[in-house]
């Protein structure tokens, strides 16, 4: 199949020379032509018996047959275009009432949609054998179409060996049809669907017959070519990191398994060939690939027999390429306990394991967290110096360089043994530094070097820095000063002794490190913001102290104080359309919905949107929108402002596409004027609706009265309106439902897991894709990612999917696909 497909540009044409119609008498042949005819008339036309041989047509219509007679075309390239109302076919008999052979060997036929009937067309009472060896049909109304209808005693015989239809076709790729006659196949082997992808076929299902294969005296029990059946590939090296996950960083993958012994072994990345080899007389095969790149790579496996015969694929192996070490991680904080043991934490890669060494020596390891957290505390270390380091493990075993050189010293003096405490029946009064009061009874409790809240016997929640208990002179000289509940935890206030710095946290109920205090200004150590504020200044005189701003001096009641209502502040309590309020609330969170913080929260990313969290920004205005909020704010540094869209769970969908300069955080930042006055006004005509931000309960319309655009909620299904609707993905799992006009579905990068149903592939309805060019650039990079899934096709990149619905691989084209 070396010549197959041919095209108009292939080397054997090179010595044809240029030519009109011909016609051919009884017996004639026509060789080494080039027809280009935009006439009513064929390219090649002949009655009686006539051969055509290495002949290439770009025309009306191809080559027509008008008597009986045997007719043999061979080694040529057929292109037609059609003519409104008439067949206009690749090959047409017309003969009413003829008997004859049609062979066709080593041959393209090219049809379009349009206007061509089909590239094989044989019907109106014409009878005989017809026979198909090394063929490609591509496009038409229908590839091969015959019928047997020339009445009782003149049945048609046909005969197909390596024949190949590559779509689109309007209604099918082949139609046969018995009217008043019998229609025989007598051969019917390696007939396929297939693709062309970079002038190359690419063989894609079997097509079974439509009739029983009598063979060529028609036997009583009609037999069929058997296909081996399909590979397994059992096994893949090498799977470095993680065994069992299929993440490697070897991208030469050695592939072994089993198929039909003797039989040549195909395998596919995707949609495309990447290589093959030949099972041993056992079945046993073993494969090499050539380098794959840094992607997800979905690999399948082919047999074909000596006869022809090609399995199904085998079930697929999906492999992760990673061939790219992580970076360095940082070492964010290290300080030395009173064990003698290093606490340490930083950043890295997420989900990658953080070694950890002390000179060349590997120490310990720990595992980063979905944002790249890692926390890591040491055995008993030496007395003396030491030079802390770490390097990042990523899953598919890559290791990343070492982290800068982090120091710390031990004393020389042995950590005493702790005594062990016991529960006093009676609880003594709170003195400095041991038991400190605080706003609503409640307490924090020094005990075992630990410290305990709400509880006057050290048996409540401890305080926590990132996950790890807080001891006394852990971190060097700190003292505990003060402490205060809030509506939503603790804050809590302490000293270093060398410095006199000030430390003031916000904590969950749990005890656990939330935010740094907001007013507090200073340099940031252990995930608290430290400075010299004068109000916690006179901690260390009362002990107690208006942390939090709810006009509560911390004393001895046993009442909890109410949730603070302070008065809307243009930075704490700005108002939004549709009665909706953004609340700062007192753990430096924003709040949608609620005047008293307890609507959903912002989020970017998932995480809660913290102030100060990100450096200097600063909430601006808010607004309500049909599908969720849009949010401003100002970074003090840049004067520059972002804008966000959410859901209605204040989740971050997608940036306000208006608005013009560089990214930052996911969303679009810039100097708008527009967004500049929200500085002043605490509201703006964000969504375009008509509405500047007053308290009315109007909600603007998204969708237009003609070209509508739909942009998705993450992971909801979305139908299109009629008029050629455009749908947008999101990073969720979204499923898209085509209309009965041309839509277009647009698809950026990490797109997740999305269905399109109702996709169509050609006429009046055609639809789209488009596809970021960071994603794909190319018809053939789809290709090379497509693949058929039973009834559907699967593209997958990375770890998204896109599923075509009711879908051939064969039946995409590159007009299917836009890349943007």
């Amino acid at each position: 199949m070396a010549s197959i497909p041919l095209t108009w540009n292939d080397p054997m044409f090179s010595g044809v020379t240029n030519s009109g119609t011909v016609w051919l008498e009884n017996g004639a042949t026509v060789s080494n032509k080039s027809i280009v005819d935009a006439s009513d008339t064929v390219s090649v036309g002949g009655s009686g018996s006539f051969t055509v041989n290495n002949v290439r047509i770009d025309s009306r219509e191809g080559v027509d047959i008008f008597g009986s007679g045997n007719v043999s075309i061979n080694n040529s390239y057929i292109e037609t275009t059609g003519q409104t109302g008439d067949h206009a076919d690749g090959i047409q008999i017309y003969a009413p009432g003829g008997h004859g052979s049609l062979t066709v060997t080593n041959t393209s036929i090219v049809s379009h949609t349009q206007n061509a009937t089909a590239g094989v067309f044989i019907a109106d009472g014409y009878s005989g054998t017809f026979t198909f060896n090394n063929v490609v049909f591509q496009g038409g109304l229908y590839g091969l179409r015959v019928a047997a209808d020339a009445g009782a005693g003149h049945d048609d015989y046909l005969a197909l060996k390596d024949v190949y239809f590559v779509g689109p076709f309007e209604y099918g790729a082949i139609y046969l049809q018995e009217i008043n006659a019998n229609l025989h196949i007598t051969q019917w082997e390696n007939v396929r669907y297939a693709s062309i992808v970079n002038g190359q076929l690419i063989p894609g299902d079997l097509i079974p017959a439509p009739l029983p294969v009598e063979g060529s005296t028609a036997p009583s029990t009609p037999t069929t070519p058997t296909a081996p059946g399909a590979p397994t590939i059992a096994s893949f090296s090498t799977d470095s990191g993680t065994v069992g996950d299929k993440i490697t960083n070897d991208n030469t993958i050695e592939l072994k398994g089993t198929a039909a012994a003797g039989s040549t072994v195909k395998f596919y990345d995707g949609a495309t060939q990447i290589g093959s080899t030949t099972a041993d007389s056992s079945g046993g095969w073993d494969y090499i690939t050539k380098v794959l790149t840094d992607a997800k790579h979905t690999l399948t496996a082919t047999a074909t027999n000596s006869s022809g015969q090609t399995s199904a694929a085998s079930s697929a192996l999906a492999i992760t390429v990673d061939t790219t070490a992580p970076t360095a991680p940082t070492i964010v904080s290290n300080t030395v306990n009173s064990a003698h043991q290093v606490v340490m934490s930083g950043k890295a890669e997420a989900s990658s394991v953080v070694k950890v060494f002390d000179g060349t020596t590997q120490i310990g390891t720990a595992t980063t967290d979905s944002s790249g957290a890692w926390g890591y505390t040491s055995g008993v270390l030496a007395a003396g110096s030491h030079n802390l380091t770490a390097k990042a493990m990523d899953a598919a075993g890559n290791t990343g360089a070492t982290s800068t050189v982090a120091t710390a010293s031990v004393s020389s003096s042995a950590p005493s043994a702790p005594t062990t405490p016991t529960s006093p029946t009676t609880p003594t009064s709170p003195t400095s530094g041991t038991q400190i009061e605080a706003a609503g009874a409640t307490t924090l409790v020094q005990s075992g070097g630990k410290f305990y809240l709400n509880s006057s016997t050290g048996t409540g929640p401890t305080l926590k820095d990132n996950g790890v208990d807080f001891v006394s002179g852990s971190d060097g000289t700190w003292a505990p000063i003060g402490a205060e509940k809030t509506a939503t935890g603790y804050q809590v206030a302490w000293k270093e002794a060398s410095s006199g710095l000030y430390t003031a946290w916000n904590t969950d109920n749990n005890g656990n490190y939330v935010s740094h205090v907001s007013t507090l200004t200073g340099s940031t150590s252990g995930g608290a913001v430290s400075g010299t504020n004068s109000g916690l200044k006179s901690l260390e005189t009362t002990f107690h102290q208006d942390l939090n701003g709810d006009g509560q001096i911390g004393t001895s009641t046993a009442t909890t104080p109410t949730s603070p209502t302070p008065a809307p502040t243009p930075d704490k309590l700005i108002e939004s359309a549709g009665v909706t309020t953004l609340v700062e609330s007192s753990s430096g969170k924003y709040y949608l919905n609620g005047s008293t913080g307890t609507g959903p929260t912002l989020k970017d990313n998932g995480v809660d949107f913290v102030d100060g969290s990100d450096g200097t920004w600063a909430p601006i205005g808010a607004e309500k929108t049909a599908t969720g909020y849009q949010v401003v704010w100002k970074e003090a540094g840049t004067g520059q402002y972002t804008a966000w869209n959410t859901d209605s769970n204040g989740n971050y969908v997608s940036h306000v596409s208006s608005l013009t300069g560089s990214t930052s955080g996911g969303a679009v930042s810039g100097t708008n004027s527009g967004l500049k006055s929200l500085e002043t006004t605490f509201h703006q005509d964000l969504n375009g609706d008509g509405q500047i931000g007053t308290s009315s309960t109007a909600t603007s319309s998204i969708v237009s009265t003609s070209t509508s655009q739909v942009v998705a909620t993450s992971g909801s299904t979305f139908t299109a309106s009629p008029g050629n609707t455009t749908l947008k993905g999101t990073s969720g799992n979204d499923i898209f439902v085509g209309s009965s006009q041309a839509d277009t579905f647009v698809f950026g990068a990490n797109f997740g897991h999305d269905v399109i149903k109702g996709f169509v592939a050609r006429g009046p309805a055609h639809d789209t894709i488009e596809f970021s060019k960071s994603v794909f650039d190319s018809f053939a990079s789809v290709l090379s990612h497509a693949t058929q899934s039973g009834a559907d096709v699967v593209i997958a990149t990375g770890s998204d999917t896109l599923t075509l619905k009711d879908m051939k691989v064969g039946s995409l084209n590159s007009g299917d696909f836009h890349f943007a």
